[in-house]
């Protein structure tokens, strides 16, 4: 059942892509260094193998420091079929890392979130026909009415109509141990429905004055929310969240960031969406952007969010400190430690 108003008109344009495909695959590959670590050599080669055979579609690339003053190097990288992707993962230089019987690096931290996206379990919204945002890059966009109110988002996701996405766990659940995981390579398997957004901004349009808005008001909160949840998981259902700013391939910056947020589920994504303050103020300094631009901005948005049962999703963590990704919650989901590290 739809949540969409009778009648319902909304006052902006928006897009959302047209999966063509019945499977999307989106992996997230990092790189984590502090001082004193070199990642030159692992970002080649990972460069270098998304040049193989049945290398991804497309490749994003971004980078964030992380509260534990670690750099990030993450390549974001999209394939329109699974088969491609296994047949990728199987060949790669870069699959000796992932191996059961090899031992972790050691001067470096590597992790992988790989999710395997049924076509019915992911949606979109752009707010301009822009096809260079995420899986837009590959896929067409259709205009879409299903925005612009509360419940669209769910009512984007064609799996909808006949699943309720819930989860077996609380957000009160949430509370983030210590891992030891230096040295180490330790898979999660997290519960099912776990929901993954990446909600973007791209300024390169805009003109020096909104430029100025957006970076000196809006992007504060936005940064500021994406911590925020990342450090009150039993208050908001965030699993993990990260405010990355894109780069070009070859390490240029972009006028483009995004967060990269999970969540236990997507009714808690609506939720902190819905009503918590961290989310309130930053739609506040949007609409106060708008207004100060007489709603004509160039500021280009977009989403994607997608949802996942437990055997569509990969999380490897290798040599990598306690605060990466779901790291922190292997006292409440799966997790398996490989056997082959120091002192074993």
């Amino acid at each position: 059942m739809t949540a969409m108003p009778l009648n319902h008109e909304p006052k902006s344009n928006a897009w959302t892509a047209d999966f063509t495909i019945d499977c999307l695959v989106f992996a997230q590959f990092g790189i984590q260094a502090k001082n004193g670590m070199n990642p030159e050599k692992y970002m080649e080669q990972f460069l270098q193998a998304f040049t193989n055979p049945n290398g991804p579609v497309h490749v994003d690339r971004a980078i964030h420091q992380d509260i534990d003053e670690y750099v990030n190097h993450i390549f974001l990288a999209y394939w329109d079929n699974k088969e491609s992707f296994e047949n990728w993962n199987s060949t790669s230089p870069i699959a000796k890392y992932w191996d059961e019987s090899a031992a972790p690096v050691e001067e470096i931290g590597l992790w992988r979130e790989i999710l395997f996206i049924p076509n019915d379990h992911i949606e979109t919204l752009h707010s301009g026909e822009n096809y260079d945002s995420g899986v837009s890059n590959f896929l067409p966009l259709t205009y879409t009415k299903v925005h612009e109110y509360w419940g669209s988002m769910r009512d984007r996701l064609k799996a909808s109509r006949l699943e309720s996405f819930e989860t077996e766990y609380d957000k009160e659940m949430l509370e983030p141990v210590h891992v030891e995981s230096i040295g180490k390579r330790i898979r999660i398997y997290p519960s099912d429905n776990i929901c993954l957004i990446r909600t973007a901004q791209n300024w390169s349009q805009c003109s020096n004055e909104e430029r100025n808005t957006y970076l000196e008001l809006v992007e504060p909160t936005l940064k500021e929310g994406a911590e925020y949840i990342r450090q009150n998981p039993s208050e908001t259902g965030c699993l993990s969240s990260k405010f990355v700013y894109e780069l070009a391939l070859n390490g240029d910056s972009l006028d483009k960031s995004c967060t990269i947020a999970y969540f236990l589920s997507l009714a808690h994504l609506e939720e902190w969406a819905k009503s918590h303050p961290s989310h309130l103020k930053i739609y506040h300094t949007f609409f106060e952007m708008l207004q100060m631009h007489n709603y004509a901005t160039e500021l280009a948005l977009w989403h994607e969010v997608s949802v996942l049962k437990t055997d569509q999703a990969i999380f490897e963590y290798m040599n990598c400190h306690s605060s990466t990704g779901l790291l922190k919650f292997t006292n409440l989901f799966d997790a398996k430690v490989y056997p082959h590290m120091k002192g074993n």
